[in-house]
């Protein structure tokens, strides 16, 4: 008997590709471009296989897989999402999507999901199931997990098992993989998202305040404390608290975070009075803690406490099928934030992306991205763009602390311009590809007048040691 699949998605041009794809393989397909519509072909085919676009005009996707679930149990459904669109994809997995496919479809990824599929079905005689009865969104306001990678998938199927627990949570990768992103994807898809998701950076807190600062303090527990304070753990309440870089928590600290564990309680600084926290425990850290528990300098009994369910988060030299969908992202951020037409990667631009191997990780590709939105006139950049954008950052293969502000980035890159062109506005803005009337007003933005040049400020301090000169002989 032929496979049946049921495809629910409102773009010709995808229910097209899709039923050559399946009639290639000698499935029977059927297509529908509604939800209501979708929901009364599968009442009444009784698929295999169900496609089902997250976005669908009126009923969309999630509403229709909750009712095809709830009326299907055993209905096995692949959902098409945009890839910006994350938490909808974590919130189908949770409704049980077998997997997820990003928008553009990649036809070998779509050909691996359904062998899997058809091994995973093999051991059911019973393929027929039974009945019971885009773009850039300017509203996304926070950072979002961008990824089509497998081993990224596998990442979101962990936070759609683990969300509607309360279970601790240690996350584990280099800096710059989005570790912090990921604990906060726990939080928005957990029933508590409405409460609060606190991050303690244990790496910047100072030894000595590191307990006031988790457990608050009692007024007069020592010198400056003029009032009884909460702290962290207090305030989050029922929500989630990220240790962010965890392995820099001092030994004296881990122990006390180890007896919270235990017991869900713990007493303010200067205080005797127990307080209990329901608040959900998630930690964070690019350290290998293993070695650092052999090395004594973390507790192995806090160690496992923490490792209820580990999330390992690879780097992107290992999801190298993710940058071009982080760079198009990256570029269309910067686009909408400059209130400009996004640019757009050459082939060989993007080729020179895929081979370097990014040792500050996704924090790095987003910093370069800005760079050559900002400092190439182009909408095209090219291979020779990226590589001056490469060339002109000095941190870009040293270090992973690097800033990403494009106002800082934009407004360093106009100063040196008007400094090489010794502030001809004429030439600088041929140099920068930009109208007279724009310069001008990206110079009141930026308060960039002569003195903020480094020509303007030797002068003025040439000109001051000859005053204290003269004044000395005086």
């Amino acid at each position: 008997m032929r496979s049946k699949v049921c495809i629910i998605d409102d773009q010709n041009s995808i229910l097209e590709s899709m039923e050559m794809f399946f009639k290639i393989r000698n499935w029977d397909v059927y297509t529908a471009t509604n939800g209501p519509d979708g929901i009364r072909l599968v009442d009444e085919v009784r698929p295999f296989l169900v496609i089902l676009d997250i976005r669908l005009p009126g009923m969309d996707g999630l509403e229709v897989l909750e009712k095809l679930r709830g009326r299907f149990p055993d209905l096995r459904v692949i959902v098409i999402t945009a890839f910006q669109n994350m938490e909808s994809t974590i919130q189908a997995i949770k409704l049980g999507a077998f997997d997820y496919l990003h928008k553009p479809i990649d036809i070998a990824e779509m050909d691996s999901v359904i062998h899997r599929l058809e091994l995973n079905a093999s051991a059911d005689p019973h393929h027929e199931i039974e009945s019971l009865d885009q773009a850039f969104e300017p509203s996304a306001h926070r950072p979002q997990i961008i990824a089509r990678s497998r081993k990224m998938k596998e990442v979101f199927k962990t936070i759609a098992l683990i969300s509607e627990s309360r279970v601790t949570v240690l996350i584990q990768g280099e800096s710059g993989t989005g570790k912090e992103l990921i604990a906060r994807s726990i939080h928005d898809n957990s029933p508590w998202r409405d409460r609060p998701f606190t991050v303690m950076d244990c790496s910047t807190l100072v030894d000595s305040l590191v307990q006031s600062e988790l457990f608050g303090y009692e007024k007069g527990a020592f010198t400056g404390a003029t009032d009884t304070r909460k702290g962290r753990l207090e305030l989050t309440g029922e929500g989630t608290i990220l240790f962010d870089e965890i392995g820099e928590l001092p030994l004296m600290m881990q122990s006390k975070l180890l007896r919270f564990l235990q017991s869900g309680e713990f007493v303010r600084v200067g205080g005797n009075r127990r307080i209990y926290s329901d608040a959900r425990i998630i930690a964070a850290t690019n350290r290998n803690l293993t070695k650092l528990v052999q090395e004594g300098k973390f507790r192995e009994d806090l160690y496992y406490r923490l490792k209820v369910v580990t999330i390992d988060v690879p780097p992107l030299r290992n999801r190298r099928s993710d940058i071009p969908v982080l760079a198009s992202f990256f570029l269309q951020k910067a686009g909408y934030r400059n209130a400009s037409e996004p640019k757009r990667l050459s082939p060989k631009g993007l080729e020179l992306l895929m081979d370097y191997d990014w040792p500050g990780n996704i924090r790095q590709l987003e910093n370069l991205m800005i760079r050559c939105a900002v400092l190439t006139p182009s909408a095209v950049l090219r291979r020779e763009h990226v590589e001056a954008c490469l060339g002109d950052s000095p941190t870009f293969a040293t270090t992973v602390e690097i800033a990403t502000s494009m106002e800082e980035v934009e407004r360093g890159h106009i100063l040196r311009v008007l400094d090489t062109n010794e502030w001809h506005l004429g030439k600088t803005c041929d140099q920068l590809g930009m109208s007279r009337p724009t310069l001008r007003a990206k110079m009141k933005k930026y308060e960039l007048h002569r003195r903020n040049s480094r020509k303007s400020r030797k002068t003025t301090s040439g000109t001051g040691r000859l005053e204290r000169n003269r004044s000395r002989t005086a």
